[in-house]
C-alpha cells in the first residue's frame, strides 16, 4: 500500500501530516538532507529548514540524517533498512535526482513504500515524488545545467508536482520558466500554494488543505 504526503512548505501542513501517523512509525524516521546539500547556504536562508525540522520534533518524528550522495545501491538496503517514515527536504531536485540515479534511490523507495515505508516530503521531495521533474526548471536550477537527459521522478503519483504556487516570491519563476515549460510537456500537473499537501494511498491521492 502506497502512503505518502507531498506538500510545498511542510511546516505550515506538518501538523496535519503528524497527525495521521502512528507514534511507533514516527520513532524511525529518516531524514534525507541530499537536496538541500546542493550548496552552502547562509544562516538566513535556512529558517524553513529549521521550521521543517521542529515541526517533525513538535509532532513525534523522532529523525536521523542520511545524505545518498556517494551512496551505492547496497549502501541504501543496508543504511535504510530499519526506518518506517523516509522525509525528504525541500532544496534542489535536479541535483538531487542526479546523484538518485547513481544508485537506483527512486526504485528503492518505490519497492520500500510497497512494504509499507511512508513517505513524506517538501518541495524538492515532493518534485522528485511526481512523474517528471523538467517543468520545475529555471535559470540556476535546471536539468541542462545537471546535465539530466532523463528527468523521470519516482513516480508516486502519475502527475507533475509544482509547489509554492501563488507564492509572490515565484511569480517570476513560474510566469517565465515553469509555465511556459509545460507546454513543451504532456503530464497532468498539480499545482499546490504552501497550505495545501497531497495524501496519496495507492493509486489515489486527494489536495487537503490547511
Amino acid at each position: 500500500m502506497t502512503q505518502a504526503y507531498l506538500a510545498s512548505q511542510f511546516y505550515v501542513v506538518g501538523d496535519s501530516i503528524g497527525s495521521k501517523i502512528s507514534s511507533d512509525k514516527k520513532a524511525k524516521t529518516v531524514f534525507i538532507t541530499t537536496p538541500i546539500k546542493y550548496k552552502v547556504f547562509k544562516e538566513s536562508e535556512l529558517d524553513w529548514h529549521y521550521k521543517n525540522r521542529e515541526t517533525l520534533k513538535r509532532n513525534g518524528f523522532i529523525t536521523e540524517d542520511y545524505d545518498i550522495t556517494g551512496k551505492t545501491e547496497q549502501d541504501l538496503l543496508v543504511d535504510l533498512a530499519r526506518y518506517t517514515v523516509m522525509y525528504v527536504e525541500g532544496g534542489n531536485p535536479f541535483s538531487t535526482l542526479k546523484i538518485a540515479q547513481t544508485n537506483n534511490f527512486a526504485n528503492y523507495v518505490r519497492t520500500r513504500i510497497n512494504e509499507g515505508m511512508i513517505y513524506i516530503s517538501e518541495s524538492a521531495g515532493s518534485v522528485l515524488a511526481g512523474a517528471d521533474i523538467a517543468a520545475n526548471s529555471r535559470p540556476g536550477k535546471s536539468a541542462q545545467e545537471y546535465g539530466l537527459t532523463d528527468t523521470t521522478g519516482i513516480g508516486l503519483i502519475n502527475a507533475v508536482f509544482m509547489p509554492h504556487w501563488g507564492l509572490e516570491s515565484k511569480r517570476k519563476d513560474y510566469s517565465e520558466s515553469k509555465y511556459p515549460q509545460t507546454y513543451h510537456e504532456d503530464f497532468p500537473y498539480i499545482f499546490l500554494p504552501n497550505n495545501q499537501y497531497l495524501e496519496v494511498e495507492d493509486a489515489v491521492f486527494k489536495i487537503i488543505s490547511v
